[in-house]
């Protein structure tokens, strides 16, 4: 089975990331990425499109992406649990899909915009997400990624496990918790560029969030 359309995160970090920290920070400048598109976000991120001039056109724009009201999930991972994991956190503009529904999910920036923590529920079931994850160590190249590793995790709702993986384009550490709660799958991630310090954590976050989440 092919991995790529398993991934819950790589397969759109660029984009998303970009359109989700410039919304935030409202810092990046026509035609450019703000340096968070190592960051990461969870699949159904609107992306910010840009015009290239031709002769004599103007300037390059850059669309403004649509947001939505932050995610009930932001009751459950507060900015006091995003501080566990990283500096300054700021909470993530929610931002709305071309098309279809957006997801579930609630994501926290850094201060400096180079990582990113989200959580969401699986559209899939745990089983399906432990397959997804068998496959990946077998052929991470196929999806872009290398070194990925795959651990059991204790003591953690019925069932989990801990995913890291070294994204390659563009360069990030990511590391998942996948983890079921009763008939629901979770997963929390985070997205770290210049080397990974916050991921070891990760399951410990999961374990403190764990009551909070919705049945």
């Amino acid at each position: 089975m092919d991995p790529r359309p398993l991934r819950r995160l790589p397969r759109t970090v660029a984009p998303a990331a970009a359109a989700l920290l410039c919304a935030l920070l409202a810092s990046c400048s026509p035609g450019s990425a703000s340096p968070a598109a190592s960051g990461a976000s969870h699949a159904g991120a609107a992306q910010v499109t840009t015009a290239s001039p031709g002769p004599a056109v103007a300037p390059s724009v850059t669309s403004s992406p649509k947001t939505l009201p932050p995610s009930r999930l932001c009751a459950v991972l507060d900015r006091s649990a995003a501080r566990q994991m990283l500096t300054d956190p700021k909470q993530a503009p929610r931002l709305a899909p071309g098309n279809g529904t957006a997801p579930d999910s609630c994501s926290y920036a850094s201060g400096d915009g180079m990582n990113l923590l989200t959580l969401t529920p699986s559209a899939r079931s745990y089983n399906a997400e432990v397959s997804a994850s068998h496959n990946l160590v077998r052929d991470p190249a196929s999806a872009g990624m290398r070194d990925v590793k795959v651990t059991e995790v204790t003591g953690l709702g019925q069932a989990a496990f801990r995913e890291t993986v070294v994204v390659l384009q563009p360069r990030q550490n990511v590391a998942y918790v996948v983890w079921r709660v009763g008939s629901k799958t979770w997963v929390l991630t985070l997205a770290e560029t210049g080397g990974a310090k916050a991921a070891d954590r990760l399951v410990a976050l999961a374990r403190k969030i764990t009551p909070r989440l919705p049945h």
